[in-house]
């Protein structure tokens, strides 16, 4: 080989795409974090609903599950 390097033909520079992959994983983090929001919702109304003795773990997971979701997304905006 004549030492042709592939980085030096491409149009673009390599880091835009690194950033695109970084920004699509932060997006689909943040997309993540409103689902847990949404199942702290659901979890809320089902407790409404329904009586019994899970009231106190059905909340306990669904709001670890938030706070878990937040902590990676936080962790993933620092890495990144």
């Amino acid at each position: 080989m004549n030492g042709i390097n592939l980085i030096d033909i491409l149009p673009f520079d390599p880091n835009l795409i690194w950033l695109g992959a970084k920004l699509f994983y932060l997006f689909g983090l943040l997309i993540y974090v409103t689902f847990a929001v949404v199942v702290v919702r659901q979890a809320k109304l089902m407790v409404n609903t329904l009586n019994g003795a899970l009231e106190a773990p059905v909340r306990l997971i669904a709001w670890a599950h938030l706070a878990l979701a937040i902590m990676v997304f936080l962790l993933a905006l620092v890495i990144l």
